[in-house]
């Protein structure tokens, strides 16, 4: 599928997707936009995880913002080392800034030395709660492996926003201390526990206080 132009419900910032990882994403969030946006069409998500070699013919350009594995987990706990270690010295070839998003944190901490220090590290803390929604390692667990993480650029991503303890949640992001805060809500009608209006205005208001907040179209359906 080689490089994507983004669009839809993609970050705005970003200016192309790229997915070299295939099989099955092990997290199997509720929510996910794969699941219900493609209903299997996608054979490539499927089995067992797998580099999807092709995709190491991509000529990724330079000056760009390239979001890597959109439409799966790259550092989840199934993907071997070695394919982890392959995609990042491929994308060291090619003058970008890449952005890793993961719901396992911990594991970025393997690659450090790999990882310049201009991509972005960024993890999903949809709620400081426990909502049975996923097989992704706890919020509470993803805080603790991401604020102790040892890198110049973070990122969180509040996507899709769950009801949450506004002082909670707010302290695990000024421990973070991201150099933004990405929120987004629900886009495909999973009848989620989706916070007031009034809360997340609040959360808005406090985070600008210390952080960068960037707000997706798909929140002002909430907000």
């Amino acid at each position: 599928m080689g490089l994507n132009n983004t669009n839809g419900n993609m970050y705005p910032w970003v200016s192309h997707t790229w997915n070299p990882i295939a099989g099955e994403c092990k997290h199997d969030c509720s929510y996910c936009y794969m699941k219900k946006s493609f209903l299997g069409r996608l054979k490539k998500y499927e089995g067992d995880v797998r580099l999807s070699k092709n995709e190491l013919k991509t000529d990724l350009g330079e000056d760009r913002t390239i979001f890597v594995g959109s439409a799966t987990d790259v550092f989840g706990h199934w993907v071997p080392s070695k394919i982890i270690s392959t995609i990042l010295n491929y994308c060291n070839k090619y003058p970008n800034t890449y952005l890793y998003q993961s719901k396992n944190p911990k594991r970025f901490a393997e690659f450090l030395d790999i990882i310049p220090k201009n991509n972005i590290l960024a993890t999903t803390l949809e709620t400081n709660r426990d909502y049975l929604i996923s097989q992704a390692p706890k919020t509470y667990q993803r805080f603790q492996d991401f604020v102790i993480l040892d890198h110049p650029r973070k990122m969180i991503s509040i996507e899709p926003v769950l009801d949450f303890d506004l002082e909670k949640i707010l302290s695990w992001i000024r421990k973070i201390n991201p150099e933004f805060v990405s929120i987004g809500a629900d886009s495909k009608n999973n009848e989620l526990y989706e916070p007031p209006s009034e809360t997340i205005n609040m959360l808005i208001k406090e985070i600008k206080k210390f952080s960068v907040v960037k707000v997706k179209k798909n929140l002002h359906r909430i907000l």
